[in-house]
């Protein structure tokens, strides 16, 4: 399977001159994403989370849903993976037998097998996540992957002038069985007049979790979690002097969105305790907290490890080399791919949801 320099550079046209025209019109009937010439998609052959080899051309007569991601990555790719773990739910039985889910890295020097298997773990995201096991690795993927599927990929180092994003907002809600989720939602979605009621809104969106509210900034009804005359939905807010979540003392609309700002709206009755730290706050900005009680602890990134006998920091490592100190640029596309193993439907950016690349799959299997 082969895909020519001139196809690369006239899909990667195609997708972002039509990327303004997603939902434009949606039908049942059609794709609600991009329609890509039908062109056979590139084989490639990588080494999945648990050490086995894994071809492309091995998932010949399965729908192929195919992301870029990379487990460093603050904010996007944790919400590529969440939202594709609600479409493996939605899949149900399809999912194995006539989809597969695809998540290939853009960073394999630091994407060993064993830091994608802990990345995957944490997330439940069971699907193949990709990386390369040769020598040079980036050249490798370059070849054979990235540069085939129109793939932007640029390592940009510390030393090098980049321009610092605004710091993220998140957004927490506890249901009242005391389970959490969470999410980062990147302060350019807002614009200076915003408040904690945006960032709900803009949440609760990225969440996909249906809601209701009454008045300006009042929610009633969570994933059908309705308020109640013993309880009612709360908003807290992250106090970054006390290191705490606080009551917000204030409507939702009254409060601004500063620098970095973080909300959870819990039940009245819950137990605020077991609200999670923002992840801007969590193993010191370089890992993930797995486990509960008395058994959490960090799941450090590479180059870093527990500080003494705290299991709850990451700290940089005695000879680490600086592992971990340079980003990365990419392109952010998601694909659908036929059974025929050809390239149907594109999907750029983040302006998509589950039930979207659900609608798009579903037509491929009728």
């Amino acid at each position: 399977m082969n895909t020519n320099s001139s196809f690369r550079a006239m899909l990667l046209a195609l997708v972002l001159t039509l990327t303004g025209c997603l939902h434009d019109t949606p039908s049942e009937e059609n794709f609600w994403g991009v329609e890509l010439p039908e062109e056979t998609a590139a084989d490639f052959t990588l080494v999945d989370q648990h050490g086995d080899n894994f071809s492309f051309g091995d998932t010949l007569g399965k729908v192929v849903v195919m992301t870029f991601v990379y487990t460093h990555c603050p904010d996007v790719c944790p919400a590529v993976t969440y939202k594709l773990t609600k479409l493996q739910e939605a899949l149900g039985g399809d999912y194995g037998e006539r989809v597969e889910i695809l998540s290939i890295t853009v960073d394999p020097e630091r994407d060993t097998v064993e830091h994608l298997a802990q990345w995957a773990m944490m997330r439940n995201a069971s699907w193949p996540h990709l990386t390369s096991s040769d020598a040079m690795p980036e050249m490798a993927m370059n070849s054979s992957v990235w540069g085939p599927y129109g793939i932007y990929v640029e390592k940009m180092l510390e030393d090098q002038e980049m321009e610092i994003a605004p710091a993220d907002h998140s957004l927490v809600i506890m249901l009242p069985d005391n389970s959490t989720a969470a999410v980062e939602v990147p302060a350019s979605a807002f614009d200076s007049a915003a408040t904690m009621w945006n960032l709900t809104q803009k949440g609760l969106e990225e969440l996909q979790l249906d809601y209701n509210y009454t008045g300006a900034d009042s929610i009633t009804n969570v994933s059908g979690h309705e308020a109640n005359a013993n309880w009612s939905w709360t908003l807290h807010a992250w106090n970054a002097s006390s290191g705490g979540w606080e009551p917000a003392g204030a409507n939702a609309t009254e409060i601004p969105l500063t620098e970095s700002a973080h909300a959870a709206w819990v039940p009245g009755n819950a137990n605020t305790s077991q609200l999670p730290l923002p992840s801007a706050f969590t193993c010191d900005g370089h890992g993930w907290l797995m486990g509960e009680g008395s058994g959490m602890h960090c799941m450090c990134d590479e180059g870093y490890g527990w500080s003494g006998q705290d299991r709850l920091s990451c700290v940089l490592t005695e000879g680490a080399g600086g592992y971990g100190d340079y980003g990365i640029s990419h392109s952010t596309i998601l694909y659908i791919i036929d059974q025929q193993g050809r390239l149907k439907v594109a999907w750029p950016g983040l302006d998509w949801t589950y039930r979207d690349i659900h609608h798009d799959v579903a037509l491929l299997l009728d």
